[in-house]
């Protein structure tokens, strides 16, 4: 490698040669066309400062090469100076361990292999060395951070009842002690930033969604839903995520919206039953998140038989322009045709157990005996 980079620096140089030769030999021509060309009257060429610039330009060009020639000349000579070191270290290295063979060999039929054994030793020793420094150095940044962390979570415990500590403090008779030795105190550890404080709000129980993106949620709610993800999700989470968009729809009084949007959860339940309609799994999914809608639904839709047991707050957040009773009675019949779907799997999964087990079955011994004949 070192032979290598002392060919591209002796070729770099030649380079560098080879391009002054040609540029004085291009300055050289200039000179000879321009006194063959105009004679005595020179400066006719130079009438609108052409030369001028051209020649700044091109000093330019060559203060640039210059540059980065420097440049890379330097870093190959960094690049020199460590191969230089680390082929130093091998070689003596390499010196090392052929003189320790060499001694050993020589000793004859008490040739020992401790010596050689032990310089192994030392060199792993001074390896594992090395590591266990950059693993010190790792573990006191991580004690430091931990620090930190501990600090900033202690600050944030103590946030709450900073408020109580302004109003009964009284050292200063303003009635506490200043904003900045309150909200922005600092520990051993480092400074503590001040602390954001969210302010109590209600939500309104909705999903704005654009037109656009219905097709998007359709397809990720229930389309691409797997019942091993849906598993570690909150009970009835698609069908709560669905009726909050219906909500939205309704509040915005949008009945092209809530039309399309009802429209596509019908037909995507049902094209994911038809195509799913062998996985157990997947159809119970559907069913438990299809009869969770149509009792938000319900529950929702401001009749007074379903609002008997509803909190005033949810009263409140009944449906305000659409009456979707039609569309209830829709997925009742898709919740009943999903459940005689389920009942049919079963049965087909259990019925070849039936048989079998009922042979392979045996009576307690004095679990019957003590029953009349004829219940027997």
């Amino acid at each position: 490698q070192f032979e290598a980079l002392q060919d591209e620096l002796e070729r770099r140089r030649e380079e560098c040669i080879q391009l002054r030769t040609v540029l004085a030999n291009r300055a050289h021509d200039l000179r000879s066309l321009t006194q063959t060309s105009y004679g005595k009257d020179v400066d006719i060429l130079n009438e609108d400062g052409e030369l001028a610039l051209a020649y700044q330009t091109q000093k330019q060009i060559n203060r640039q090469l210059e540059e980065e020639l420097k440049t890379e000349k330097s870093r190959h000579r960094e690049t020199e100076s460590e191969y230089k070191g680390e082929l130093e270290r091998l070689r003596r290295d390499n010196e090392r361990q052929q003189k320790l063979l060499s001694q050993n060999l020589t000793k004859g039929e008490g040739f020992n292999p401790e010596a050689l054994l032990q310089s192994e030793i030392m060199r792993l020793t001074s390896e594992n060395l090395n590591l266990q420094g950059q693993v010190d150095s790792l573990t006191e940044q991580l004690k430091k951070y931990k620090r930190s962390l501990k600090a900033y979570a202690k600050k944030l415990k103590e946030a709450g009842g900073s408020g109580s500590k302004r109003s009964s403090a009284q050292g200063s008779p303003y009635g506490g002690d200043p904003p900045d030795l309150l909200d922005v105190a600092a520990t051993n550890e480092g400074e503590v930033m001040p602390v954001i404080r969210k302010k109590e709000r209600d939500y309104m129980g909705m999903f704005e969604y654009d037109r656009r993106e219905e097709m998007q949620i359709i397809r990720v709610l229930i389309y691409e839903l797997k019942p091993r993800v849906a598993v570690t999700f909150l009970p009835g989470l698609p069908a709560y995520i669905l009726f909050m968009c219906i909500r939205h729809t309704d509040h915005i009084n949008d009945d092209e919206k809530v039309r399309s949007l009802l429209n596509n959860i019908v037909n995507g339940v049902k094209r994911v039953i038809k195509k799913r309609h062998e996985d157990l799994d997947s159809t119970v999914l559907w069913l438990s998140n299809v009869l969770r809608l149509l009792h938000n639904l319900k529950q929702y839709s401001g009749d007074k038989a379903f609002q008997a047991e509803n909190t005033g707050k949810q009263n409140e957040q009944s449906l305000k322009n659409f009456d979707l009773s039609e569309y209830r009675q829709v997925l009742s019949d898709i919740a009943v045709w999903i459940y005689n779907g389920v009942i049919k799997l079963m049965e087909e999964k259990v019925q070849p157990l039936i048989v079998p087990s009922i042979l392979e079955h045996e009576a307690i011994a004095g679990l019957s005996g003590n029953k009349p004949g004829g219940m027997r």
